[in-house]
């Protein structure tokens, strides 16, 4: 009898599990109750995602649990996805919430509520409004320097770059979403929103929503949610009950949000534009045509065209929580990068005494975006080294994929293996060397489209792009301009990084041998 019922629950766990070999379509074995999953508990994620891709080509068939899925890496299918079809993949994969916060996160809103709240908080990230709160990055920075001085004053001394940026990050952060300086318990409940089990991602991709909205489960720490909700809600309470509030202007995201305002088609193309020229895309025409319909429909509409309070708040809690790690992540590879190739952190550093020279040494918003060769070396590290390792859509209904016949059910979720087509040889030789000049204007039209996605695509794509690079930006600089950074014996070559559970980058510590520039005597490049 027990081993009748044990086949009975490995009959019902894996009644899909045949779902692509019978169409034709290769991948990965699954297994009971996990699918495909259950490497990612073992193995880092981007060695298996690009095993996979090198072992089952650019389309291959995974299972979430008894889900079947698809992973789509050709270049001209992720168009027709993310930007011709987009109207079949609005949504990306549902988050398993009632929380009356998290289940207003942009990223969770699904539909015809996606749309309206994208068009109203577009424009909150054009480069006329991270002006007015650039001066908060700037001097959230020099914390950067006063570690780097004690570190190069002690000549055997080696800094943890993680830890060095994310106190950074954590400071912009915090400045530009909460208005406040991050104390001991701020600090405890942020890293409850980064370092979570990855049980509780797992149970999110494979288990009913039903089930876990009755167990009160979300993926995100509800302890942690529910602390920076109420630090939002005191202060929207305490600036809507001053007199003369902060209406007026708009010096710190929370602002930006509450004056947000739904806007004219005209102001969501030139947003659009704006965003899309911060992160290199190659766009075409048609491919902005495509993002501005996505988001003006709603325009002649009778429905709310700002935001209310619960809306703010979980805008202001995603923006912490995506924009903290991913940043901080950003600008420890890079650094790393930059020690480990001498040459191209000199031409960095040429390049900034250069323009910074121009400007009587002052750091502002216009000089920064006149580094072209800083531009290239993110884009590179990027490319390299993304935070966000797989990129997911659902259908909301049946769709042939191209010319492959093979049909995406209403549903599926289509995978976007971003690491894997970043370190493809076909798009990048020499695919894990670091080559700013990749990105540099001259070489930028060999760049393949859609192969480049280190912030997404089409309407559904990154919305505070912008503040990440200039938030990255205005720190290399700054510590550049003073220090240099070198390999020392804790350095690892190559990185190690760690099993997760779920599509992000993580590694051991990064850490790298500083010294001060002020004791090297180097006149700049003409």
């Amino acid at each position: 009898m027990f081993k009748q019922i044990l086949c009975l629950i490995h009959s019902y766990l894996t009644r899909n599990h045949r779902y692509w070999e019978k169409r034709g379509v290769p991948g990965p074995r699954p297994w009971p109750f996990f699918g495909t999953y259950l490497q990612q508990f073992f193995k880092p994620f981007p060695e298996t995602e690009m095993e996979w891709y090198n072992d089952y080509g650019k389309i291959y068939g995974i299972y979430d649990g008894s889900k079947p899925g698809i992973i789509v890496g050709d270049p001209d299918l992720i168009k027709q996805i993310m930007v011709k079809d987009f109207h079949v993949f609005t949504n990306r994969r549902p988050v398993k919430t009632t929380h009356k916060i998290m289940s207003k996160f942009l990223s969770s809103l699904v539909g015809e509520e996606w749309k309206r709240v994208r068009s109203i908080i577009t424009p909150t990230f054009t480069s006329r409004k991270m002006k007015k709160i650039f001066q908060i990055m700037k001097n959230s920075s020099d914390t950067i320097l006063e570690k780097l001085e004690r570190a190069a004053l002690q000549k055997n001394e080696d800094i943890d770059l993680k830890e060095l940026y994310g106190c950074y990050t954590m400071n912009v952060i915090a400045k530009c979403a909460f208005a406040t300086e991050p104390d001991i318990n701020f600090v405890k409940h942020a890293t409850k929103l980064f370092t979570f089990p990855f049980w509780r991602k797992f149970l999110d991709y494979t288990v009913p929503m039903r089930l876990l909205d009755s167990l009160k489960f979300t993926v995100l720490p509800s302890d942690a949610m529910d602390f920076f909700r109420s630090i939002t809600a005191n202060l929207i309470h305490q600036r809507l009950m001053t007199v003369q509030s902060h209406h007026s202007c708009d010096h710190d995201f929370l602002d930006l949000l509450m004056n947000a305002r739904r806007v004219d088609s005209v102001e969501i193309s030139q947003s659009i534009k704006d965003i899309d020229d911060a992160s290199f895309r190659q766009q075409t025409d048609d491919d902005r045509n495509q993002n501005q319909n996505a988001l003006t429909g709603l325009v002649t509409q009778d429905v709310s065209k700002t935001l209310d309070q619960n809306e703010i708040l979980a805008q202001s809690v995603l923006f912490f929580s995506v924009g903290f790690e991913t940043s901080s992540q950003l600008l420890t590879y890079c650094t790393y990068c930059l020690a480990l190739n001498p040459d191209c952190q000199e031409a960095l550093y040429d390049e900034i005494e250069k323009t910074l020279g121009m400007n009587h040494g002052r750091i502002d918003y216009d000089i920064v975006l006149k580094m072209v060769y800083l531009d290239a070396v993110i884009s590179e590290t990027l490319r390299l080294y993304n935070p966000v390792l797989r990129m997911e859509r659902q259908a909301s209904e049946d769709y042939t994929l191209g010319n492959t016949n093979i049909v995406i059910r209403k549903g599926m979720i289509v995978g976007i293996p971003v690491w894997a087509l970043h370190h493809d040889p076909q798009y990048y030789p020499e695919p894990y060397a670091f080559k700013p000049e990749r990105f540099l204007m001259e070489n930028r039209e060999q760049i393949v489209p859609y192969t480049y996605l280190p912030f997404g695509a089409g309407p559904r794509s990154c919305i505070g792009t912008r503040f990440a690079l200039l938030e990255s930006k205005v720190a290399l600089i700054k510590a550049l301009s003073k220090y240099q950074f070198v390999p020392s014996k804790q350095t690892r070559i190559p990185l190690r990084f760690l099993p997760v559970g779920r599509p992000l980058l993580r590694c051991e510590d990064v850490i790298v041998g500083v010294e001060s520039r002020i004791q090297l005597t180097r006149t700049p490049k003409s």
